[in-house]
């Protein structure tokens, strides 16, 4: 009886241990991909990328659409960093693959280039197609500052070397389902 107590001790502390690491690896992991993407460090955010992402999207071709998405002839966006207050939800194992969803505060400043003419019709569309929690304008800048809470998608398996890596999600989870099938979609409550 005593040999099947500390065998099981040892699991737990040994499952614990794991854990633990797991989630630590994860908060350093999720604290890079943040300061990448605030700083549109295009290596950085590569490197803290899925890589299965790039099977999709080939890197040149998404550097091509953040640049574009970040300036062109309408507007430009300027991404800002803040105290990125990281939530995590639980560490879940599914088909050899570990995932964790990971939300942080998100702040960007959308300036455009023309005058705007409806400000409120534009802060009503970024709170609902961007599930914004805050939007303001600035009538001097021409330019909307957004708040808004983002979800990261921490995902550890062979393809990572069992290193966390992300793929940000999407209002309808497009990209993810790409990559994933259902069955994995359910289980996270995506």
């Amino acid at each position: 009886m005593k040999k099947k107590i500390i065998v099981f001790s040892l699991f737990l502390l040994a499952s614990l241990t794991t854990f633990a690491q797991d989630m630590a690896s994860l908060k350093i992991e999720a604290a890079k991909a943040y300061k990448a993407a605030s700083n549109m460090d295009y290596e950085k955010i590569f490197e803290t990328t899925y890589p299965k992402v790039f099977d999709i999207v080939p890197k040149e071709s998404m550097k091509d659409m953040f640049e574009q998405m970040m300036e062109n002839d309408q507007f430009s966006i300027q991404l800002i960093e803040v105290l990125p207050e990281f939530t995590f939800g639980d560490i879940k194992k599914i088909e050899n693959k570990t995932f964790c969803l990971v939300d942080h505060n998100n702040v960007m400043e959308m300036t455009f280039k023309e005058p705007m003419e409806d400000a409120e019709m534009m802060i009503d569309i970024f709170k609902t197609n961007m599930e914004a929690k805050e939007v303001s304008y600035d009538k001097t800048k021409n330019a909307f500052t957004i708040k808004l809470r983002s979800t990261l998608i921490a995902v550890a398996d062979d393809s990572t070397n069992q290193k966390w890596k992300f793929l940000n999600k999407d209002k309808e989870n497009k990209l993810f389902s790409l990559i994933f099938d259902e069955k994995i979609k359910t289980t996270l409550g995506l």
